[in-house]
């Protein structure tokens, strides 16, 4: 007969590798979230147009052809792709693995991008930004404190983005990166109008009360990378820029008129994710009203 300690023993190995099993398939896994953004400014013409959202990838490599991302967005029939930063890691991976996606990624629909804190990192590292060209000639294109025109018909919608500000240190304080913010977004909404619908990508989601104050419909956003560890019915644990326990992490939120829509990013290891699924955002865009519930 085996004894209590014996079991207990077996029991704990088989307990932990069971933990490990489930933490590597959740690190491995990618989960599709859905959301869909209502709005009266939006053109008829773009109801029910179909975003998905990408954000730290950090040069993660999906296997052979890029195939468990790629045939994942292909499902998905998105009009537009958006990259919301951190697509290259500024120490591991390779720009190649980014450009190849990016290609694919370029067959299914457009593809527009910001830099996040790794890729300025790693220009004021190498003190040269081969990310630009290399993405930019895969069809990608960029978003530098910058905006355009998505067109449909005789109707658009506004896209603009803003970044980390390359000549602020990464350590710096809040209150300067708030202010840089601040400016960028002061000359990229520029000419913009109130009632036209406004999608901005912004890497940092912690800035949305500044977001919010200007008449922006959406914000697309990463870089919490969902918290990392998540706690079941609390949230994420610790987020760049937001400290233990943080605010947004994942999900939609709402301040005054701008809805921000927080991907948990796609990267996976460095470090483990813990009951954090990467994930692929889909948003879908509808003229009018949210529904009551």
């Amino acid at each position: 007969m085996k004894s209590p300690k014996h079991i207990l023993l077996k029991s704990s190995a088989v307990a932990a590798g069971l933990l490990t099993a489930v933490t590597v398939w959740q690190n491995v896994n990618i989960k599709i979230t859905r959301y869909h953004i209502y709005s009266n400014h939006l053109p008829t013409a773009f109801d029910d147009f179909r975003i998905v959202l990408l954000s730290d990838i950090h040069s993660r490599n999906f296997g052979l052809n890029q195939k468990s991302l790629i045939t994942r967005v292909k499902k998905m029939r998105p009009d537009i792709i958006l990259v919301s930063g951190d697509w290259v890691d500024s120490k591991h991976g390779e720009v190649a693995t980014c450009v190849e996606q990016a290609k694919l990624l370029r067959q299914i629909s457009p593809v527009w991008a910001i830099y996040g804190n790794h890729e300025i990192r790693r220009i004021r590292k190498t003190g040269d930004d081969i990310i630009h060209g290399q993405l930019s000639d895969a069809g990608v294109k960029f978003l530098h404190t910058s905006g355009t025109r998505i067109e449909r018909g005789n109707a658009y919608l506004n896209l603009i983005g803003v970044e980390d500000d390359i000549q602020i240190s990464e350590h710096a304080r809040k209150k300067k990166h708030i202010a840089s913010t601040k400016s960028m977004l002061k000359r990229v909404m520029h000419g913009i109008l109130p009632d036209e619908f406004t999608i901005l990508m912004a890497h940092h989601p912690e800035f949305l009360n500044v977001y919010s104050s200007h008449p922006i419909d959406l914000v697309v956003s990463g870089h919490a990378h969902g918290g990392q560890v998540r706690i079941p019915f609390i949230g994420g644990l610790v987020a760049p820029g937001q400290g233990i326990f943080p605010r947004y992490t994942s999900g939609k939120h709402n301040q005054n008129n701008t809805q921000m829509v927080v991907s948990r990013g796609l990267g996976g290891w460095k470090p483990i994710r813990i009951f954090n699924q990467p994930e692929i955002v889909v948003m879908t865009l509808h003229k009018g009203l949210a529904p009551k519930k």
